[in-house]
């Protein structure tokens, strides 16, 4: 696996290549490849894409109104993570496992702002 090198050690990693795939693989196929050396990669991604679109919604509550809501942002941008997740696992590029820690973060974080509302 690594080896010695020049009093380096070196790690040799076999990442996929095109040639696994076959003229019959969908986008799905495609887009799993990168799962197959870093199994959660698309769980960064799609963290990420939560990430920007909390802080985006965030920041324009808080230029229009002068103050922002950060939980009703994440609770807002659960929604649209959850769909992306969704999709991706049907396509088949996000896998079952990284979509029930989605799940779970999701309604967790929904749950706290639903039941946490001004009276």
């Amino acid at each position: 696996m690594g080896y010695l090198e020049g009093g380096c050690f070196i790690i040799m990693v076999n990442f996929p290549d095109l040639s696994s795939l076959s003229n019959s693989s969908g986008i799905g196929e495609f887009l799993s490849l990168p799962n197959a050396s870093y199994p959660y990669f698309w769980a960064w991604i799609i963290g990420g894409i939560w990430m920007i679109i909390t802080m985006t919604l965030y920041f324009k509550e808080k230029e229009k109104k002068g103050f922002g809501n950060i939980l009703s942002s994440m609770a807002v941008s659960c929604f649209a993570v959850l769909v992306l997740s969704l999709i991706g696992t049907i396509v088949g590029f996000i896998s079952v496992e990284i979509m029930i820690y989605i799940l779970v973060l999701g309604f967790a974080i929904i749950a706290v702002w639903f039941f946490s509302g001004k009276k």
